[in-house]
């Protein structure tokens, strides 16, 4: 501590104020306590998953008050496809094709409900469809 004490004027101040005054010696102590409790119950409270929650709650609700049918449907397909990709993996059936068809920037797609093995490509499909 005597290199601070040497190198800095503020610190020697502080030093000489609190041997002069019994009170700010109080006071400067409760401030090194005070601030930095403060500092973190803000972090704490900023980061907090309940607050956050909270706050993700009520954004929910605001936008379902302004979905439309649109939304709906589009929240109703990404459930569907997230069940088949879930599906094949729980499943234990290999999907390496569907990693393999990406890799070429085509897509199996998951456009309906159960396997998706054997799907043609979306490209493929516009491509047989132009024919």
């Amino acid at each position: 501590m005597a290199w601070v004490f040497e190198k800095s004027p503020t610190w020697r101040r502080i030093v000489a104020k609190t041997k002069e005054s019994p009170s700010f010696y109080a006071g400067f102590a409760a401030a090194c306590f005070v601030v930095p409790y403060g500092l973190g119950k803000a972090v704490m409270w900023a980061t907090n998953p309940e607050v956050a929650r909270k706050r993700d709650m009520a954004l929910q609700a605001e936008l379902k008050g302004r979905q439309t049918y649109h939304h709906e449907s589009l929240a109703k397909a990404n459930r569907q496809r997230l069940a088949v990709l879930l599906g094949e993996v729980q499943s234990g059936k290999n999907s390496e094709d569907r990693y393999e068809a990406a890799l070429r920037g085509e897509s199996l797609g998951t456009h309906s409900r159960g396997t998706t093995v054997g799907a043609q490509s979306i490209r493929n499909r516009t491509e047989d469809k132009q024919r």
